[in-house]
């Protein structure tokens, strides 16, 4: 392996340069040290403790720090209130901790007057990004793979895969820590890695160089597609200080107007862009939202804003939707079976008892709702006492409402005036996932 990288990194870095290493102690960022250091590259660590898994952070952190001194690295420690930022910018913990982490990188790179920063991601992590991105649907752009080079971000094992790692680990006899919720299927990256990718192996053994020269092919093409899409946008979207307008005229007159919104969107974390533009053609004043900005359609122009920290966000959820992903992924769905199976993230509902559209909000002081099974109204705030909820717990729960009535507390319990009876016909199913 250390032949091969010395071959593979030619072209990415020099000996010259000045290096961070970003080290999590994961088996692929203790290679990539032990490649450095055994090729005596000029890098430092930095080790991000985002306090998120208790004791097994603060083992993480400890085993980098030993590392370092092992090695005689000089090793940086950032810790990071994670949930804390989550909630302040009314994003997911995911999108906080990848925020948190490059912001600093890049300030530390800075200061440090380093030339670039060097992340571990491998090729099987390329492999398993595809099919997430198949999956929750991405674009052209969640196909093309993880970049070696962007800018100051450099991957230099991105040709190499798990299993070479860890043998190299194993013939070096060096240890790395293990993430335990790495192995946990309900995360989807999971799921794919210890699940899809083995069966698809299993079917063709040659599937992972075919996918990676599938992906280099789609990588030309998208050059050629955006040329194209850039020309269109140009002619169609205008600045403004606080984002971009959309001229509705002008993109509904292409022929691929679908394909166009989506490019135009996507960068802004729309996802489900058939919707607006469906809406678009006709319902001026409806507002969208994804994790970062807020959308509005305003007679003949679509504007394109950044949301304010501060603002309180009201999702409206029609009778045919099928699911959201934003400010939660909830799915929705009708049945004639009425059966309940206790789930607190999924919610079954009457579904004759609702009126449409529901709300998706924030919970707020004065709220109540009548808990399923209990006697009698209950204050939010008193079932939050009850439940033992943390002020964080508190500050991050949704409720789905129907007519201004809470239906249910989301992740929680649903409300004794929805639930399914003997007599109901249909239930309304809303999953959390």
């Amino acid at each position: 392996m250390k032949n091969k990288f010395v071959k593979h990194i030619e072209n990415l870095f020099t000996k010259e340069d000045k290096l961070i290493l970003a080290i999590s102690g994961g088996a692929d960022s203790v290679a990539l040290a032990l490649l450095l250091f055994g090729n005596g590259f000029n890098f430092s660590f930095a080790h991000c403790n985002f306090n998120l898994r208790g004791k097994e952070s603060d083992g993480d952190e400890k085993f980098v720090v030993d590392l370092s001194k092992q090695l005689n690295i000089n090793c940086e420690i950032k810790h990071f209130d994670t949930e804390k930022y989550a909630l302040e910018n009314s994003i997911s913990i995911q999108m906080a901790a990848r925020d948190l982490r490059y912001n600093w990188f890049e300030n530390l790179r800075k200061k440090t007057n380093s030339d670039y920063i060097l992340v571990a991601h491998h090729s099987d992590d390329d492999k398993e990004t595809f099919f997430i991105n198949l999956i929750r649907g991405s674009g052209m752009r969640g196909f093309l793979g993880m970049k070696e080079k962007k800018n100051k971000i450099i991957r230099p094992l991105l040709s190499f895969s798990r299993k070479e790692i860890e043998e190299y680990l194993h013939q070096k006899n060096q240890s790395f820590r293990t993430d335990n919720s790495n192995v946990d299927t309900k995360y989807l990256r999971n799921n794919i890695r210890h699940h899809l990718l083995p069966l698809i192996y299993d079917m063709n053994p040659s599937f992972g160089k075919n996918i990676e020269m599938e992906m280099k092919y789609l990588n030309e093409v998208f050059d050629v597609f955006s040329e194209v899409i850039d020309k269109r946008k140009s002619e169609i979207v205008s600045s403004y200080k606080d984002g971009i307008s959309i001229d509705i005229g002008k993109l509904v007159k292409d022929k691929n107007d679908n394909i166009l919104m989506y490019e135009i969107l996507s960068p802004y974390g729309f996802s489900e862009t058939e919707k607006v533009l469906k809406s678009a053609k006709g319902e001026s004043g409806k507002v969208f939202y994804s994790e970062t900005h807020k959308l509005l359609i305003d007679r003949e122009k679509i504007f394109v804003s950044k949301r304010k920290k501060s603002e309180v966000e009201k999702i409206f959820i029609e009778k045919e939707e099928s699911k959201i992903n934003f400010p939660l992924k909830l799915a929705f769905s009708i049945s004639e079976n009425t059966n309940v199976i206790p789930n607190e993230n999924i919610a079954k509902i009457d579904f004759e008892k609702l009126t449409f559209p529901l709300t998706l909000r924030k919970w707020k002081e004065g709220d109540y709702f009548y808990p399923l099974g209990m006697n009698g109204k209950k204050k939010l705030s008193d079932f939050f006492i009850d439940n033992k909820l943390s002020l964080f717990e508190k500050e991050d729960i949704w409720i789905l409402c129907s007519d201004q009535k809470v239906v249910w507390i989301v992740g929680s319990r649903i409300d004794d005036r929805f639930k399914i009876t003997e007599n109901s016909k249909k239930a309304y199913i809303a999953e959390l996932f």
